[in-house]
């Protein structure tokens, strides 16, 4: 996932933050299907966290390394506990939100350009393990983080069962892609904010299941700690 393809969301976020609380921006599929996804989400308070959020958060130790940290809704509260965080997030104008919301250490950059630094705990929720875009790259970036974790680190991270749907345009595009001889929760994206769409890109929803075979591929341990009936389920992976 390249920086341009996330300037609309970063522009978003920005346009939020100075005021303008109506901000939303659309997802475009590359099958036509539009979803519209409200700002004020990225902003919310731990009051208004899910159940999954807040058992991620319970669940993190030592020095965390939030990414694709957004607006830096959980870096502040992980801060508000006394944890040392570091917000990791390519989008310039997320990162400098962030710092004017008072995440104390940021880094705007990719986790593959971190590579000098050791974490207890690398935290991704609102499906932030998206960015791999494939199952390939589900596996490569559980290779690379495990030189990032301290010897008893975990992943905590979230993702969405794409299996559970009654959406007739879901359940086509997830056949289209095995027809493909692709992964079905591989999605192709635009992102689109006032009139602005940004570069095409793709993302990676990842089943429990096939999680699991390649976490155990990798080298890690795992464990279900949460699921809802929509199919949005945490997971944790030890080293």
């Amino acid at each position: 996932m390249s920086k341009e393809a996330m300037i609309p969301f970063g522009l978003a976020l920005e346009s939020y933050f100075k005021g303008n609380k109506s901000s939303k921006i659309i997802y475009h599929r590359d099958d036509g299907q539009q979803t519209e996804d409200a700002i004020e989400g990225y902003f919310r308070e731990y009051s208004n966290f899910s159940k999954r959020e807040k058992i991620a958060l319970d669940n993190c130790k030592g020095k965390v390394l939030d990414l694709g940290a957004g607006a830096g809704p959980h870096s502040l509260e992980l801060q508000k506990r006394g944890y040392e965080v570091i917000a990791l997030d390519i989008s310039e104008r997320a990162c400098d939100v962030m710092r004017k919301r008072g995440v104390n250490n940021i880094r705007c950059k990719s986790v593959y350009e971190i590579i000098d630094s050791e974490f207890d705990t690398i935290l991704l929720l609102g499906c932030s393990i998206a960015f791999v875009e494939n199952l390939k790259g589900l596996e490569k970036f559980l290779n690379h983080v495990k030189t990032l974790l301290s010897k008893n680190g975990i992943i905590l991270m979230d993702s969405r069962d794409v299996r559970i749907t009654n959406n007739p345009k879901h359940i086509k595009y997830q056949e289209n892609n095995i027809d493909q001889g692709k992964y079905r929760g591989e999605i192709h994206l635009q992102i689109e904010f006032n009139g602005k769409i940004g570069e095409k890109f793709q993302i990676l929803h990842i089943d429990p299941d096939i999680l699991e075979k390649i976490a155990k591929k990798t080298g890690y341990t795992y464990k279900i700690l949460s699921k809802d009936k929509e199919g949005l389920y945490l997971a944790k992976l030890m080293k």
